[in-house]
Parts: C-alpha cells; sequence; structure tokens
C-alpha cells in the first residue's frame, strides 16, 4: 500500500461517515414533513366533510366517499353513530399502511 498513509484512509472514512449521517438525517425531516403534511390534509380533509361543523361526522356527511362510508361502523369505534377526528385520523392510518 504504497502512497496511501494511514491518515488518508482515515480521512476518507471519516468523510464517508458524515455524508452518510447527512443522508440519513435528510431522509428522518423528509419523513417527518411528510407525517405533518399528512397531518394537515387530515384536517382539511375531515372540515371538508364536517358539513354542520360540529367537529363530527355522521352517515350523511361521508357519504359522498363511498370508503369511508362502507366502513363507517368500524371506524366508529366507540358507537355513537358518529366519526370524531380521533376515529377518522386512526382510519386514515390504517389504510395507508
Amino acid at each position: 500500500m504504497k502512497g496511501i498513509s494511514l491518515i488518508k484512509v482515515t480521512l476518507a472514512i471519516f468523510a464517508t461517515t458524515l455524508l452518510s449521517l447527512t443522508v440519513s438525517a435528510e431522509e428522518e425531516l423528509q419523513v417527518k414533513q411528510i407525517a405533518i403534511d399528512s397531518s394537515a390534509t387530515q384536517q382539511v380533509q375531515f372540515s371538508q366533510l364536517d358539513l354542520d361543523k360540529n367537529g363530527l361526522l355522521n352517515e350523511a356527511e361521508v357519504a359522498a366517499d363511498k370508503l369511508l362510508h362502507n366502513a363507517f361502523a368500524k371506524v366508529d369505534t366507540n358507537g355513537d353513530a358518529t366519526i370524531n377526528k380521533d376515529e377518522y385520523t386512526a382510519f386514515i392510518e390504517n389504510i395507508n399502511k
């Protein structure tokens, strides 16, 4: 290994590790941003479906969304004949898995 010093090899490994950490940090930030965007989108979608603006969705309000309407009884986990924001969020997260 003529011409390659231990210092050069160490610097190359250090630089590679540093770049790898930078890429990982950027990917983590992108995942967090997607989660934030997704949450904001869910809030908008819920608000658009909530026609009477009472913070709950009933069967009539979700009639236009066939997937949600067909799964209404399963989404309404507390059985109160309405879907609250937590139930809606859990439903969306479940179908996005």
